[in-house]
């Protein structure tokens, strides 16, 4: 029994994979539609900016408008760390995601993300239903304080010019 559940999750885990690689190739090619549809139908994507999408259509949708303006010709790379069965057909897995911009050879640093996502499977079809990607900004130095600090207040002033906006 042992044996055959660790053959089962091997066989999945080559599947989740291949669909985290999938996702990456689809937005190289600036593809919302193919991106998307890595996702479930009621997928849950939360952004590096917290900003939260709601449902494979949106998904699709919303990265199309980021393909074709603020990360036309990007690419995306990144390596899953892990990926744990909590559940035969559901994995959390934990990668990395770093931005290649256009034009460029290597990832932008300043785009270093932690990715965790929560793949499940449906009639023996890997999808992903969560996806949450943070930015990595650890606070362990005086730079990396003062970077939080220093984006925290532009945010406060920006985002009270939002308020004034909307009143």
């Amino acid at each position: 029994m042992e044996r055959e559940s660790t053959t089962y999750h091997q066989t999945d885990e080559t599947k989740i994979r291949t669909l985290f690689e999938d996702l990456l190739e689809d937005w190289g090619r600036g593809d919302g539609e193919a991106y998307g549809s890595r996702f479930t139908e009621d997928a849950d994507y939360v952004s590096f900016d917290g900003s939260r999408t709601k449902g494979r259509d949106e998904i699709s949708a919303s990265h199309q408008q980021l393909f074709d303006k603020w990360l036309k010709g990007t690419r995306l790379t990144g390596r899953i760390l892990s990926i744990e069965f909590p559940h035969p057909d559901v994995a959390l897995v934990h990668a990395t995601g770093d931005t290649i911009m256009r034009g460029k050879t290597k990832p932008s640093p300043e785009r270093h993300s932690l990715q965790t996502l929560v793949a499940v499977k449906r009639d023996e079809e890997w999808r992903f239903a969560a996806f949450h990607n943070s930015r990595v900004r650890p606070i362990d130095s005086f730079r990396g304080f003062l970077l939080w600090a220093f984006t925290d207040l532009l945010w406060k002033a920006l985002g009270r010019e939002k308020e004034a906006a909307h009143e």
